[in-house]
C-alpha cells in the first residue's frame, strides 16, 4: 500500500511565502521557517547555508514538493513551496 502524500494547507504555504518579507538574512529566514513548526519543512532546511547569493530547491520528504528559496547580497528575496 502506498503511503499518503504529505500536503500543505494555504496557511503553511502563505507562511513560507511571507518568510522572505523584509529581505531577511539567511539565519533569520531559517528561523522563520523553523517557527512554522512543520517537521517536513524543518527537515528540508537542515544543512549548511552560506554564500552571498544563490538559490536552492529542497526536496520536502514525503510531500512530492520542493521548498524553493533564493537570496542575493546575503538577503532572502523569495521563498515558496512548489
Amino acid at each position: 500500500m502506498k503511503s499518503p502524500v504529505l500536503t500543505f494547507d494555504r496557511k503553511t504555504r502563505n507562511a513560507v511565502a511571507k518568510s522572505s518579507d523584509g529581505l531577511p538574512d539567511l539565519p533569520t529566514w531559517l528561523s522563520r521557517i523553523q517557527a512554522i513548526e512543520h517537521p517536513a519543512l524543518t527537515a528540508a532546511i537542515e544543512g549548511i547555508w552560506c554564500g552571498r547569493e544563490g538559490s536552492a530547491r529542497l526536496e520536502i520528504e514525503g510531500a512530492n514538493r520542493l521548498l524553493c528559496v533564493g537570496w542575493h547580497a546575503s538577503r532572502v528575496e523569495w521563498a515558496y513551496i512548489s
